[in-house]
């Protein structure tokens, strides 16, 4: 790092240890590289103040400051005590590339350019990779001034960035000159108010863009060596691309390219990808919306066992925790459904035999102004403002009955058994065909359904998952056993996530399921109702996949009844405990790169095996009542407390209270 100023207080507090042997006096047979003027030690400290627990710290405290002294005292304006003559100012740019700088800062300016020779010397120290970085000037005018405007330069394209300050406000100051002809090459930094030079027991508080300069200047410094593979121009251009927009929206006249973002700068810039041990780059990327299901909870959250390298657009290598790629599933949305009156066509045929056709199509009745349907990604696709339609034909003959489903706008099947219930549901399926066949006590089914994925801003994924599921149920006077063994295929993510197809992270999975379900009311009224389900889930993904299958398991247990004798107008009450589907056992496996000791090592690669159970368990208590009121109509209450939430164990307790009223006409 190269300052070109009026050189610098070697003896200077702050900047012990940060001063290059080889910093001098331009100015030939001077041989002075301590000027009297101390505008360069201040400059030089913003960029290289020690972390040492004394004064400040510059933006790259650890870089070391090639100082050269170029001012001359026999200046044309009276006002000034130094300024500087373009034939120093070429030599300086010289010395500085031959003597190893990548940066060169100058904190100065004036009215014209600073002819052939400086733009000779300006063409040399860019061709070698050398970037500069200039001070916009201090008149408050229109367009920086020279040598920053040199900027706007295509012989130079790309290797000066010219700098404007802003207040603690980020507004730009009343004194800098703005962005102007060189508006795509100018930042603004803060240049109000810096504190700077601390030397004994004071600083300086210094304003101008000399000050606003050197912050990027350092910013440079860092991203070059944080990144050895990066070019000047590069690292340029991602301070350019990184900078907070500010006034308005884009590249403006004012603030140019906007202000100097240095954590934004350290973060990706554009495409990412990490290699794999096909030789092959994979494309990184997070989609809106994109998660695990929920059975997963936190297993992939910060698992240390998949960290790995990314590289952004710049070929800069990043340390990458690989389980942001598999986002946990969102939370649930506790809401009370919204009563949309429908308009429904019914239609009953009887043929010959006794057989019945039964046909049904229902469609959200418009309103007199629209009402959002409030969905979330884990109960349901995205359908925006889809209204809800289904249709259902029946047809029955004797013990046998089969029948057809269809619907869009969050409509859900109409087949529910009490088994396998909460696989099938998985499938969000918008299609569904079932056959029944009952047999007295016994009754038997078959059903099958497949669904699309709908998410907002993302094209449909078709047939994304499907289910098939046989059942058997037995009715015994006041008891119900239901039994249900099947098969869900999801093309995108298991047991309920979604992870784009055309992703490098989809996990295409099988799980084969088998529940049982019952239900008893007791002579007095008291009802007793459960289910439980198990499921085993084999996954293979292209970064990700499960080592054999892993392990699910669901279950809840309820009892309710009447409960007049409470009074409140209670008419029935019920509680339930539950456990949402929860992975209980198995372990992924990923082959990723491994992040190397050093920046340019040979990348390698290791296998890394995990657990695939979550860190918590999820328990639901839920309270539900129904109050009549003197109206005739009826309040709906229901409390719930969540244990765990997302099978995380240091979720806090959750809750939710929820109630709602309605009276039939």
């Amino acid at each position: 790092m190269s300052v070109v100023d009026t050189g610098i207080d070697f003896g200077n507090d702050d900047l012990q240890g940060n001063i290059s042997a080889a910093s001098t006096d331009i100015v030939l047979g001077r041989n002075q590289p301590q000027g009297d003027d101390n505008h360069g030690t201040l400059v030089a400290g913003v960029i290289a103040a020690g972390f040492n627990n004394y004064g400040t710290i510059g933006v790259a405290y650890e870089s070391t400051i090639l100082s050269i002294r170029a001012d001359i005292s026999e200046c044309s304006d009276p006002d000034d005590t130094s300024c500087f003559r373009s034939s120093d100012l070429a030599n300086a740019l010289r010395y500085a590339t031959a003597n190893g700088a990548r940066v060169i800062n100058l904190s100065l300016g004036g009215e014209g350019p600073l002819g052939a020779d400086f733009e000779n010397a300006l063409f040399q120290a860019i061709s070698a990779g050398v970037v500069i970085v200039a001070a916009a000037g201090n008149e408050g005018g229109n367009s920086p001034e020279w040598p920053g405007r040199y900027a706007s330069d295509p012989r130079f394209a790309g290797g000066i960035i010219v700098v404007g300050s802003t207040d603690s406000a980020n507004v730009i100051s009343s004194f800098s000159n703005r962005a102007g002809v060189s508006a795509s090459r100018y930042l603004v930094a803060p240049g109000e108010g810096v504190i700077t030079g601390c030397d004994g027991d004071s600083c300086w508080r210094v304003n101008g863009t000399s000050f606003a300069a050197p912050h990027v200047a350092g910013a440079l410094a860092l991203l070059l060596d944080a990144f050895p593979n990066l070019s000047g121009r590069d690292a340029i251009e991602i301070l350019l691309q990184t900078a907070a927009d500010l006034g308005p929206s884009g590249i403006d006249v004012t603030y140019g390219r906007g202000l100097l973002d240095l954590a934004r700068a350290f973060q990706p810039v554009g495409s990412t990808s990490t290699p794999s041990a096909s030789g092959e780059r994979v494309q990184i990327g997070v989609e809106p919306g994109a998660h695990m299901g929920g059975a997963f909870g936190d297993a992939l959250v910060a698992q240390p066992g998949l960290a790995t390298i990314i590289y952004d657009s710049y070929e800069r290598l990043f340390r990458m925790d690989m389980g942001a790629a598999w986002p946990t599933a969102p939370r649930r949305t506790f809401q009370i459904p919204m009563q949309v009156s429908s308009q429904t066509t019914r239609m009953n045929l009887t043929g010959p035999g006794g057989m019945t056709v039964n046909f049904a199509a229902s469609a959200d009745a418009a309103e007199p102004e629209p009402i959002g349907r409030r969905l979330e990604l884990s109960e349901g696709p995205w359908m925006g403002h889809e209204a809800r339609q289904e249709i259902l034909l029946g047809v029955t003959a004797g013990p046998l009955s089969l029948n057809s489903w269809s619907g869009v706008g969050g409509a859900r099947a109409p087949f529910r058994t009490g088994a396998g219930d909460g696989f099938a549901a998985l499938a969000q399926a918008d299609r569904a065909v079932r056959g029944d066949l009952s047999l007295g006590r016994v009754s038997l089914s078959a059903e099958t359904g497949a669904g699309d994925r709908r998410l907002a801003f993302r094209p449909v994924e078709e047939d994304a998952s499907s289910y098939a599921r046989v059942g058997a149920s037995f009715t015994h006077q006041q008891l119900r056993l239901n039994l249900a063994g099947g098969v869900l295929d999801e093309r995108l993510a298991p047991l309920g996530g979604f992870l784009p197809a055309d992703s490098a992270f989809a996990l295409p999975s099988e799980t084969r399921f088998a529940s049982v379900g019952w239900a008893w009311q007791t002579a007095e009224g008291l009802q007793f109702w459960g289910e439980a389900g198990i499921g085993r889930t084999a996954m293979e993904g292209l970064m990700l996949e499960l080592d054999g299958e892993a392990t699910s398991s669901t279950w809840r247990l309820g009892t309710g009844g009447t409960c007049f004798g409470l009074g409140f107008g209670c008419r029935s009450l019920s509680l339930e405990l539950s456990q949402p589907l929860r992975i209980e056992s198995g372990s992924f496996s990923a082959l990723l790169a491994d992040v190397p000791a050093e920046y340019f090592d040979p990348v390698t690669f290791s296998r890394r095996t995990f657990s695939a159970s979550p860190s918590g368990r999820q328990i639901d208590l839920a309270l539900r009542s129904v109050h009549g009121l003197p109206d005739g109509s009826a309040l709906n209450l229901e409390a719930v407390a969540i244990r765990n939430e997302i099978h995380r164990r240091d979720a806090p307790l959750g809750y939710a209270f929820m109630a709602r009223w309605g009276r039939n006409f």
